[in-house]
């Protein structure tokens, strides 16, 4: 029994360093320094970043180090501290002049239970740069103007995938939804988008 167990041990750790192995590193270098943009296809009251945060006070510039973020946000999303945030991801490849789907999707169930997780795709590249992390974990996005310090920071953003990726423009799609205790969605739903290229690491 011990020698299966050990062999199924052996097995696992074979299949993980396979995977590793075969995952490729991406940089996503962003066109534009306002880094976000509309979503295009949405039904109607969808709102757009600013329906999320109010960037006022939030600075973004171009350097030749990659685009320099400062500043603070503040939530306005139409949410309740008992909500359930609920995001969705996803990769999409300009192709032809027409944004087409790719298999790269994700789904979260309950972002502000994840938000300072460092496994999260971003938190090395957003959510690192909050300091006011006592608040936000209390708060999150639900509580009607919360204020989100970031730290002085270049944004590069990395992926790693097991898929290799076409040369060329992509964006990616974030959407956001509050959800009640009963299950139901919240009106005003968030939609925006980043757009740029990947680059091998």
């Amino acid at each position: 029994m011990k020698r299966r167990t050990c062999w199924k041990f052996e097995l696992i750790l074979i299949l993980k360093v396979v995977h590793l192995s075969q995952q490729i590193n991406y940089e996503f270098e962003l066109e534009d320094e306002s880094i976000y943009t509309n979503c295009s296809g949405v039904p109607p009251g969808t709102l757009n970043i600013d329906g999320l945060f109010d960037l006022t006070n939030y600075s973004t510039t171009m350097t030749q180090d990659g685009i320099l973020v400062s500043g603070n946000m503040t939530s306005v999303f139409n949410a309740q501290p008992s909500d359930r945030i609920e995001l969705t991801g996803s990769l999409l490849y300009f192709d032809r002049g027409v944004w087409q789907p790719t298999t790269l999707n994700m789904m979260v169930r309950d972002f502000c239970a994840v938000m300072y997780d460092k496994k999260q795709l971003w938190y090395s590249d957003w959510s690192a740069h909050v300091t006011n992390r006592d608040v936000i974990k209390k708060n999150c996005i639900k509580v009607h103007g919360t204020l989100f310090l970031i730290e002085t920071y270049h944004l590069k953003i990395g992926f790693g995938s097991g898929i290799p990726l076409i040369t060329g423009r992509y964006s990616i799609r974030v959407q956001v939804f509050a959800v009640d205790r009963k299950g139901k969605k919240r009106p005003r739903d968030v939609c925006y988008e980043v757009k740029g290229n990947f680059y091998k690491a």
